[in-house]
């Protein structure tokens, strides 16, 4: 769609309004926009524009006590509530360490803010703060509970409050082909993957290699990684609530990585949607849209480490699972997790 044809603040409202039970996602792509501009439309209504200061907003965030954090990709959201625990500031990468809310945070990223009093039906107030990219896509939200001190929660947004004359979104760039991998290239993966002594050596394997993650999985072979049938990711999670196995759950956009560490009890099927809907912690992943499932071996010096990699038809990740090793080396509870997976069954 050319920017002759988007949509103007008038066109957006009236959108709202005619569609008053869509979420601003699916309205904004239904209007060729991203939700940020979406949001934009209603600053002066229930949105004021904010500084996207992480420095500011997670420190003073902690201080709010018991919120709800939300971080997505195309087909999959991930949401735990807690408090943000522990934040630590780096200039390619921050970090948040709390015991229910755990995230990798890459500050580049995350370039427009806004918060959001959003009048509910009820009578109610939503109040959240949103984060997106130079396109106007999500990266992450925060959004408040019960439990939340709203005179704290006030605060970070007097503080970060701006008054200008809008953001500018940048249209989002065409995927650039890709060269397939050299012969050289693959040797090299195929010897970096099996010297590999930490999990935190993958990606700079694949930098090393310049060979996208996607493409690396299917080419290590089968001794590394396997692919399973379509219904596999019904059966893990099947599995996983009948046998209370804990895992650890990551979905990652360009901006964010947030990561749930304990076991998953109610599982439901919606539609096309694997929700899992446990108290603090819900996920929900798109099913139609997954193109790929697979079981994926990473050596270290403490044993193989096999992980659930699912990739959708852009070659994205959707999401990654692995057994909680959290305390240690392989134990009981990762020995549950290595035998639930080695009997999923292969595509």
């Amino acid at each position: 769609m050319n920017t002759t044809s988007l949509p103007d603040t008038a066109a957006i409202k009236d959108a709202r309004r005619n569609n008053p039970k869509m979420r601003e996602r699916d309205l904004a792509t239904q209007l060729g926009i991203s939700e940020a501009r979406f949001l934009d439309a209603f600053v002066g209504d229930h949105v004021e524009r904010i500084e996207p200061d992480l420095d500011v907003f997670f420190p003073m965030l902690n201080a709010a006590g018991e919120v709800m954090a939300l971080s997505r990709n195309v087909n999959a959201v991930h949401e735990k509530t807690g408090i943000y625990e522990k934040f630590s500031a780096g200039k390619h990468a921050s970090m948040v360490l709390g015991k229910d809310i755990d995230l990798r945070i890459f500050p580049k990223h995350w370039r427009h803010g806004y918060h959001v009093a959003k009048p509910l039906g009820d009578g109610s107030m939503q109040r959240s703060f949103q984060f997106f990219d130079a396109h106007g896509d999500a990266v992450h939200k925060v959004f408040a509970r019960e439990a939340t001190d709203i005179e704290q929660w006030n605060l970070i947004r007097d503080r970060l409050r701006k008054g200008d004359a809008g953001p500018v979104f940048k249209a989002a760039a065409a995927a650039k082909p890709t060269d397939a991998p050299t012969d050289e290239a693959i040797s090299t993966l195929r010897e970096t993957w099996a010297g590999m002594e930490d999990t935190h050596q993958f990606q700079a394997m694949l930098r090393k290699t310049r060979i996208a993650r996607h493409d690396a999985i299917r080419l290590i072979g089968e001794d590394c990684a396997e692919r399973l049938t379509d219904d596999a990711l019904d059966i893990l999670f099947d599995r996983l609530s009948d046998e209370q196995v804990p895992i650890m759950a990551f979905v990652r956009n360009p901006g964010i990585l947030q990561i749930h560490s304990g076991p998953v009890r109610n599982i439901k099927q919606v539609g096309p949607w694997l929700n899992v809907l446990d108290s603090g912690f819900h996920l929900h992943l798109r099913k139609d849209q997954f193109a790929a499932i697979w079981i994926v071996r990473k050596p270290t010096k403490s044993g193989d480490i096999y992980s659930i990699e699912v990739f959708d038809d852009r070659d994205e990740q959707v999401i990654l699972i692995n057994g909680d090793r959290r305390g240690g080396d392989v134990n009981e509870r990762v020995s549950r997790w290595d035998a639930i997976v080695g009997a999923l069954p292969r595509a």
